[in-house]
């Protein structure tokens, strides 16, 4: 299924005042969401949280009447989650509670039943530092293993982050592993390719080729993708 993903919620620097947060400009349902829906797309709205919380920015959501379009999914970005006691999103690397994602679980799910919606909301989070990773990222999802099942969400955990190949697939593999934490059942992989709009030098070196993504062929080093993403985001 082909998707666009929309960073809709933009953390940006803020001096410290107001909630580090810009939202996307525009007729978002006439621009995006409909025009996606008659091609049979999906459309992910991404949230940076920024000095906000989870809650509220998917409660913005539903209250603009976003997600009742059965089409219209979310996404949560922890990195940009300002951290207590600093100015900048991402500055130091912020994270989210499990308790704050299944509150957000919680409230799509009941969002589907109320609305007699026909089809499941995806809840992407992305992530690239966990407690399955021992590498000195913070761990961007607290206490992970506390993740419930919601029958109305299906819950993906996105790989992201730059790195080389070896280094994606050894994180994507740990993180997603649904032996450590059972509640995963659904996974996604971002990989970031050069771009003519891009010069800070923020993509993969090199991305990795669609047959390492999906385990058919390994990365340098003999590591292979442990499970095929669901999800695969393109940056």
């Amino acid at each position: 299924m082909t998707g666009i993903h929309l960073i809709y919620g933009l953390a940006i620097p803020c001096n410290g005042a107001g909630n580090c947060l810009e939202y996307l400009n525009g007729d978002l349902v006439d621009k995006y969401i409909k025009p996606a829906a008659e091609r049979g797309w999906t459309v992910i709205l991404d949230t940076q949280i920024g000095r906000s919380d989870p809650t509220a920015e998917v409660k913005r959501m539903i209250d603009r009447g976003y997600l009742k379009y059965d089409n219209v999914h979310v996404a949560i970005d922890p990195e940009f989650h300002v951290v207590p006691g600093h100015d900048d999103p991402g500055i130091p690397i912020g994270t989210v509670a499990a308790s704050q994602i299944n509150e957000v679980q919680e409230m799509l799910n009941r969002y589907v039943e109320a609305e007699n919606l026909k089809t499941k909301k995806i809840l992407i989070v992305h992530q690239f530092g966990d407690a399955a990773v021992p590498d000195g990222v913070p761990f961007m999802i607290g206490d992970k293993g506390d993740l419930k099942d919601f029958a109305n969400v299906e819950l993906a955990i996105d790989a992201d982050g730059l790195g080389t190949p070896a280094e994606k697939v050894r994180k994507y593999n740990l993180m997603t592993n649904s032996r450590t934490y059972p509640s995963i059942r659904f996974s996604g992989l971002k990989v970031f390719f050069p771009n003519p709009w891009e010069h800070a030098g923020h993509f993969a070196k090199p991305p990795m080729t669609v047959d390492q993504v999906f385990g058919l062929a390994p990365v340098p080093g003999g590591l292979r993708m442990a499970t095929k993403p669901n999800v695969l985001i393109i940056a």
